[in-house]
């Protein structure tokens, strides 16, 4: 620890790590005004979290508060550092606004090194991920798609779209999809990816962000990614709050007049040219919709649409497009298809067995290391609450915590 001291009282204090870094430092100012400092070193350079105190001895109870106003922006800046191997990418995105804008980064290099690197971090010592001298290049674990996707999604964060502390952000859960005839990622190959946020929503627990995007190779996508974050403790802004979702494909059977009478009345069905014979007794429909909420309270939107395409089908004949959904309204309670179809219909059971590329543990459990310092390094994800615990008990931790990634790539290594 040092201190700094101006006519016999301190001015500043710095304090200094077992390694010989500085961590912390705080300077008074003669107005009160005390200038807080966070250091992290991911990839070697120094990033920094400015907070603002501010001393008022009128105030003896607590006489040192922190500064609200622009705290959430001083914090952004620091993850543009953390995150982005040029800040200045990341600056340009923090005050862009704009659900369904797309984001990508457009290279990633899959080395051999890097491949092992992340199955070491993860513990995963399957010899698949090992290159041989005379095979083809080591496959990728699936997991590792997180690692290429990272960029992209952290552009998304980034933005005032995902307003909030970043610190604490808790990523909630991941899901992968391996994409119909795409093929299995290798090393050496090129790889890009694109994300957009899908859901931002108020909860009683904070403030959630989901999160969908692809790895692309040879511009097609190979994997889709669902993922989920957590502002813990947000403050609720409805008019922040949409969700744009592709629905459940419903299947809905014709059998009988009244259900019949009832498709028919329906003003957001809207059949094609020619196809009004089709919706027949006997018939089933199948909807494949896509809807966009906005939100003006928890439980009331301030605008639904509802959209896509309907196949029918009868017993002698296939699947054939009959109609459109075209519904919107600017205030509900409620998404009427849905409820429509759902009362009438229901969900179709497309479940699939699990592919063998990955296996999940049925029972057993996965120990985090003492440090998440590997994890960071081949993950990419430099956030310092899983690193250092000056930064996680700022962010209202014990200690430093694994990376939910961390966990999910040990849970299906």
């Amino acid at each position: 620890v040092r201190v700094a001291l101006k006519e016999g009282r301190p001015q500043s204090v710095e304090i200094i790590d077992a390694a010989g870094h500085k961590a912390l430092d705080f300077a008074v100012e003669a107005d009160g005004t005390i200038r807080f400092n966070m250091y992290s070193a991911p990839r070697g350079s120094v990033c920094t979290l400015e907070l603002v105190f501010r001393y008022q001895a009128q105030m003896p109870y607590a006489p040192i508060h922190e500064v609200m106003k622009g705290r959430n922006e001083r914090i952004k800046r620091f993850y543009t550092q953390v995150w982005f191997e040029d800040s200045s990418e990341g600056l340009k995105l923090m005050g862009s606004l704009g659900d369904g804008v797309v984001h990508r980064d457009l290279g990633h290099t899959v080395s051999q090194a890097g491949v092992e690197e992340f199955c070491y971090a993860i513990g995963n010592n399957s010899d698949k991920y090992i290159a041989s001298v005379d095979g083809p290049s080591a496959v990728v674990p699936l997991d590792y798609a997180m690692r290429v996707f990272w960029p992209s999604l952290c552009k998304c964060l980034i933005t005032q779209t995902c307003d909030g502390d970043l610190t604490s952000l808790v990523h909630m859960s991941n899901g992968f999809r391996v994409l119909p005839g795409a093929p299995q990622m290798r090393a050496g190959q090129q790889l890009s990816s694109e994300a957009w946020i899908s859901e931002v929503l108020d909860g009683d627990a904070g403030r959630t962000v989901v999160v969908i995007g692809h790895v692309i190779s040879d511009g097609l996508p190979v994997v889709e990614i669902n993922t989920s974050f957590l502002f813990r403790k947000a403050r609720p802004d409805y008019k922040l709050n949409f969700r744009h979702i592709h629905e459940p494909t419903l299947l809905l059977t014709i059998k009988d007049k009244r259900t019949l009478a009832l498709i028919r009345s329906k003003e957001w069905l809207v059949p094609m040219a020619g196809e009004s014979t089709e919706f027949g007794l006997g018939v089933t429909l199948k909807f494949s919709l896509s809807s966009r909420y906005r939100f003006k309270s928890a439980g009331v939107y301030a605008h639904v649409a509802t959209f896509g395409t309907v196949l029918a089908q009868t017993q002698h004949s296939s699947w054939s497009k009959v109609a459109n959904v075209d519904y919107e309204s600017s205030a509900a309670y409620g998404n009427p298809v849905l409820r429509f179809l759902l009362r009438h219909g229901h969900t179709e059971n497309s479940s699939l067995l699990f592919e063998s590329g990955s296996i999940l543990l049925a029972e057993g459990m996965a120990v985090a290391p003492p440090s998440s310092q590997a994890y960071s390094n081949a993950s990419g994800d430099h956030n310092p609450i899983h690193t250092n615990a000056y930064f996680a008990d700022m962010a209202g931790l014990p200690s430093p915590i694994a990376h939910g990634m961390w966990t999910s790539a040990a849970a299906r290594r």
